[in-house]
């Protein structure tokens, strides 16, 4: 049995625009990340899907009710969605950083990237599931489902949607 997955990157932030970490900080979509996810509107009424999980992070909550508002459907919140955790990184400029011990490593990543692939699997089978996430989560996500990297994978655009099946 096969579980489908559109995988979605939430709108761009203000934190996005400056140059900052957010890591699981809440986020604030930008104008242009609301304009992002409104985009999805059309695109998801032509789509079917039999559940919407999302990052319980808000700039995700955000991005899937606009994107959402003229479907009707229940968005379930699910901390394995949720951003690399970032530490005291969080909030800082991106540029010029370096990684510390307070972030959460890639293989914690990549174990929760596995328990949510298992997860749909075991709950969701021979569904299709509509999932909000974040930009290296969603990286994470696609390496372990293609058996690759991160690194072969490219950085989803805010508000891009991807297609696995599992």
């Amino acid at each position: 049995m096969a579980t489908t997955i559109y995988m979605t990157r939430h709108g761009e932030t203000e934190e996005n625009a400056r140059g900052l970490f957010q890591g699981q900080t809440p986020g604030h979509l930008s104008q242009l990340g609301k304009e992002q996810a409104a985009t999805l509107c059309p695109v998801l009424a032509q789509m079917t899907f039999d559940a919407v999980l999302c990052s319980d992070l808000k700039r995700c909550l955000d991005t899937a009710e606009i994107a959402l508002k003229d479907i009707e459907c229940e968005i379930i919140k699910e901390p394995l969605l949720r951003e690399r955790d970032l530490g005291n990184l969080a909030g800082t400029p991106i540029k010029g950083a370096t990684l510390n011990e307070t972030v959460e490593t890639e293989e914690s990543m990549k174990a929760r990237a596995r328990k949510f692939i298992e997860k749909v699997q075991k709950e969701y089978p021979d569904k299709k599931i509509l999932a909000f996430s974040h930009g290296f989560l969603c990286r994470i996500m696609e390496a372990e489902i293609k058996g690759v990297t991160h690194r072969d994978v490219t950085l989803m655009d805010n508000c891009e949607i991807r297609e696995f099946v599992v």
